[in-house]
């Protein structure tokens, strides 16, 4: 094929050599000479050899002038991996670029989205007025800035510069579902796609047979180019999470924080310093000695809370290559005052005696030094029916032998509505009437079914070791933390099997059987705990162990929120419970830039929220209600996964892509040059050019070469005169 095919009467000039030989052949030139036969005999001897040489040059030359013909006439063959082709036909280009946050990685002078921006630039060059261009970002879920529009050079320009990137997570699967129908919709005789992203290695690394189907999908109907704009090694620092360690979250009282730092880079680091915020304030900076490569470090920062209220609280890294991932936020709901119903199911006037009477000395260490922060009230499991649960924000029973049916469906209520519910087994426990009476229809309230009582072994004399069931639980990690020898001390003599159900989880367990000791729920906008041996010593040692008041304040804090750092992942749903007397049917939603808009309310749990579909910023969501005067704050994070910035090498890249029609274009080659042969095939004028170069030269030299031969032999003695002429050495007979 021919892109210039007029060019091919060109081919015409071969006769030009031709002819000018021939004209040579007819041309007459008189020599007087003397020794006129002895030339004639000299001509007649040379003439073959004369003939081939002349032949040879008239070959050269009109070879150089076909070979120019052609080169003129842009010869190209197909490429292999195009999809529509053609010159002079318009591009229906889709330019997708990775905007997660890895992109925001700036290593030196340039990110790696400053690089891809200046790659795009190329590609806009080898658009033309009028071609359907769409132009996507590429985070969480697709960010289509252009879509299916006839470029416009000003008006691209403006929209590419204008982008940056954005704080989620690359979801691969869902932006190449939108770029797919982005292609599929597109139109032009020549279609085009363009991925751009750092190859990083997590989510590139293994591709899902959904993201390889949709790429094979795309290189069906276009030509696909992917462009890596990062180096492969990228060293990063991550905020990875910020929860609360130890301590309650109530008015005059302090808490321990525990900031995760994350070396994602290829070699260690010193003196990372972590400030912790609060309402806007340092309060609390460390400094970590060293963190190895690819290793985490985990910091305690320390808050003390004067005030009650929703506490704005973020750990916040120096900066570092990559920002957006340097700052983690946390809400800490701090109450004036947490107030506590136990319900003893054993009492007993005796001291030491009654089933709560261990819990109650937990939370309220005597009346001295009662913290006026939590208050702790008792009533026996007969005079329950007539305990106000909306006064309480926490429920204990213990060693309950029965509930009645109201009482259970008002725990059920109260669990939803955001309360905290903990159920101490013992002896008086009948576990079948205990399930029959949790059972509220479908929903059970309990995180587990309890079976039969379990006694230990002989052989054990002093019983069961505790152990950690989860190693990331907040309660669990509480007693990791204090030492071996001291939770050597803790036995367990019996408790109830159960069986788990759907949603629960495990915390503690018991030593060597990995029967559940400690579980939780959630139901609604509460939580469950199930400790499935007694709150008493008749079962175990741990209430008379130091650990059990750390482990009975630690579970108020959880259960009435604020155990964890309560966030919302970039690009996640915001659900934001409000109070019940509040009827609005919309409230104000802020976002952490300051903007304003109202969102609906809707009965979520039989509980009146306020839900926002997507956020899109990190930092702190606030919904304020006129009506109640009332402030709801939730915490939004970014996705400290994606901080991991290593990107995959060229050979990495191509394996992963293996099987797909997908040009890796390399940083090296000419972007502009690859285009033009996806969408024309390859030219092959260079080469032509070059060929008919050569043949000239060659041309030249043989002409130079055969006419220096003969005046050398024109000159020679030997052709002077007869008696230097000899036939036997020319070749010719006497």
């Amino acid at each position: 094929m021919f892109l210039n095919p007029l060019m091919l009467w060109g081919l015409v000039g071969i006769a030009i050599p031709i002819v000018i030989h021939l004209l040579n052949r007819f041309r007459r030139r008189r020599v007087e000479w003397g020794a006129m036969d002895l030339l004639r005999r000299a001509l007649v001897m040379r003439s073959r050899q004369i003939q081939m040489e002349d032949l040879l040059i008239l070959l050269l030359r009109c070879l150089a002038v076909a070979l120019i013909a052609l080169a003129l006439a842009r010869p190209r063959t197909r490429a292999s991996n195009a999809v529509g082709q053609g010159t002079g036909q318009q591009v229906a280009a889709v330019i997708a670029v990775d905007a997660s946050f890895s992109m925001a990685h700036k290593p030196g002078v340039q990110s790696r989205f400053d690089r891809a921006r200046q790659t795009v630039q190329m590609i806009q060059k080898t658009l033309s007025e009028g071609d359907p261009v769409s132009l996507v970002l590429l985070g969480n879920k697709p960010h289509i800035l252009l879509r299916n529009l006839a470029y416009h050079e000003n008006r691209f320009t403006k929209v590419l510069e204008e982008a940056k990137p954005l704080p989620e997570r690359l979801n691969l699967e869902n932006c190449l579902e939108q770029v797919a129908a982005l292609v599929e919709e597109s139109k032009g005789a020549v279609r085009e796609c363009y991925l751009l992203t750092d190859a990083q290695a997590l989510s590139w690394g293994s591709l899902s047979e959904k993201s390889r189907g949709l790429l094979n999908k795309i290189t069906t109907q276009a030509n696909v180019f992917f462009l890596a704009a990062a180096p492969e090694a990228g060293a990063n620092l991550t905020l990875s999470s910020l929860t609360l360690g130890s301590g309650a979250l109530r008015k005059g009282t302090a808490a321990r924080y525990f900031a995760e730092v994350r070396n994602h880079g290829p070699r260690a680091v010193e003196k990372v310093a972590v400030t912790l915020m609060q309402n806007d304030r340092p309060v609390d900076r460390r400094l970590v000695d060293r963190i190895e490569p690819h290793q985490a470090a985990t910091v305690p920062l320390f808050a003390r809370f004067e005030t009650s209220g929703n506490v704005k609280l973020a750990a916040v890294l120096e900066q570092d290559e990559l920002a957006l991932d340097n700052t983690r936020y946390a809400v800490a709901p701090v109450r004036a005052r947490v107030r506590v119903l136990c319900v003893d199911g054993a009492p007993s006037n005796r001291p030491g005696e009654s089933a709560t009477h261990y819990v109650k000395t937990a939370l309220a260490p005597g009346r001295s030094a009662v913290a006026p922060s939590l208050a702790v009230d008792t009533v026996s499991w007969l005079q329950f029916s007539v305990a106000r649960l909306g006064d309480y924000d926490l429920v204990i029973l213990a060693n309950v032998p029965d509930l009645r049916a109201e009482q259970a469906q008002a725990l059920h209520d109260f669990t939803r509505q955001g309360g905290g519910l903990v159920v101490f087994l013992g002896d008086k426990v009948n576990g079948p009437l205990l399930n029959e009476r949790f059972q509220a229809g479908s929903a059970f309230l309990l995180p587990a079914e309890v079976m039969e009582k379990v006694t230990a072994p002989k052989e054990l004399a002093e019983g069961w070791p505790i152990e950690a069931a989860s190693a990331t639980h907040p309660l669990s990690r509480i007693l990791r933390a204090l030492p071996p020898a001291l939770m050597s001390e803790v036995h367990l003599r019996q408790h109830f099997k159960v069986t788990l159900l759907p949603g629960a989880q495990s915390i503690l367990q018991v030593g060597g059987t990995a029967a559940p000791l400690l579980l939780e729920k959630r139901v609604g906008q509460g939580r469950v705990l199930l400790f499935t041996s007694s709150a008493d010593r008749t079962w175990n040692d741990l209430p008379a162990h130091p650990a059990f008041p750390i482990l009975l304040q630690e579970m108020v804090t959880y259960l009435n929120g604020g155990a964890d750092d309560q966030s919302v992942v970039v690009g996640g749903k915001l659900v934001l419970p409000l109070p019940a007397k509040d009827v609005q049917a919309s409230v104000t939603l802020r976002d952490p830039a300051g903007g304003e808009f109202p969102v609906q309310v809707i009965e979520r749990q039989g509980r009146r929220v306020a839900e926002y579909d997507q956020a899109g910023l990190p930092g702190f969501y606030e919904v304020r209600s006129a009506e109640s005067n009332a402030t709801a704050l939730v915490a939004v994070n970014v996705d400290a996964a994606e901080g991991d910035v290593r990107a995959l090498p060229a050979e990495d890249m191509q394996t992963a892509l293996s099987g797909l029609r997908v040009r890796l274009v390399k940083e090296a080659e000419d972007l502009a040059l690859v285009i033009r042969e996806s969408r024309i095939g390859h030219e092959w004028w260079r080469v032509l050019l070059g060929a008919a170069l050569a043949v000239l030269v060659l041309e030249v030299f043989l002409a130079w070469h055969f006419s220096r031969r003969m005046r050398v032999v024109e000159q020679s003695p030997r052709g002077r005169g007869e008696e230097s002429f000899h036939p036997q050495e020319s070749g010719v007979e006497p």
